[in-house]
């Protein structure tokens, strides 16, 4: 099954939904919006309303509650349902990562700090068997219910509830014998477990990690804690010999987060 980017979001019951799809739109009833955030768009873009103006003015106003923009845009019934094979999405995997994943054939993958898990899901309905990890019971259960949606033809993804700034770190997620040909880590930054992670990759498997700098912390005062943030240059020196580094940046994505970004390659 192929997620196809779509940028309306039809608010209407799902059975109204059906019967009369609408194109370019993606349905979330208004009535669960506030259970399925996870699946709008990133913060800082508008989302586009479409439906019955009514319904559309109400949807409005629920995405001003909750500090998220919105326009009400023309409806346009669909000329089709939509095609065999394709789910609809607004929300959006890790950019660095969908930029990537084109270069990396699909193995096992490990997730970690996966949080509602739309990177987890992207990566399962592109072929990937899944291991997702976070410390939040209540995201893992977002993610669970993100894959019923918009994966449910791939292999489930093994959902795991691990602290991974215990002193265990990956080993917390992944056990001592699990390698991996993929294991991604964004937004989230614990010193040891990134030293840790190359453990658990197979030679010729790679590390995706994108996560704060302190760059960041000086525009919008967050992450507050010295230990969430990386200084200028120190993500590729947290990796040993075995890691061969293929990109690195650090720069403003969008202007509204200063990240750094790194996918390096185990070469023994």
């Amino acid at each position: 099954m192929r997620l196809v980017r779509r940028r309306k979001l039809d608010p209407r019951d799902a059975d109204a939904a059906r019967r009369q799809p609408y194109a370019d739109a993606v349905n979330i009833p208004l009535a669960e919006l506030p259970d399925r955030t996870s699946e709008l768009p990133p913060r800082g873009q508008v989302i586009e309303v479409v439906g019955p103006r009514t319904l559309a003015t109400r949807t409005l106003a629920w995405l001003a509650s909750v500090r998220r923009r919105g326009m009400i845009v023309e409806t346009i019934p669909a000329d089709a349902p939509p095609g065999d094979g394709e789910i609809g999405r607004l929300w959006e995997p890790n950019d660095f990562l969908a930029d990537l994943l084109g270069a990396l054939p699909a193995g096992r993958a490990a997730d970690l700090a996966c949080g509602t898990g739309r990177d987890a899901v992207y990566l399962a309905a592109a072929g990937w068997r899944v291991v997702a990890a976070d410390v939040l019971p209540d995201a893992l259960d977002r993610g669970r219910d993100l894959q019923r949606r918009y994966a449910p033809q791939a292999p489930p993804i093994d959902w795991r509830r691990a602290d991974l700034e215990s002193p265990a770190g990956c080993g917390a997620a992944v056990g001592s014998a699990e390698r991996f040909d993929l294991i991604t880590v964004f937004r989230f930054l614990d010193r040891t477990l990134l030293k840790d992670v190359v453990g658990h990759l197979r030679p010729g498997g790679s590390l995706v990690v994108e996560t704060f700098t302190v760059a960041h912390r000086a525009r919008h005062g967050r992450p507050s804690r010295d230990s969430h943030v990386l200084q200028p240059g120190e993500l590729p020196a947290l990796l040993g010999p075995a890691m061969e580094i293929r990109h690195y940046s650090e720069n403003w994505r969008g202007n509204d987060a200063h990240t750094a970004r790194l996918w390096a390659v185990r070469t023994t």
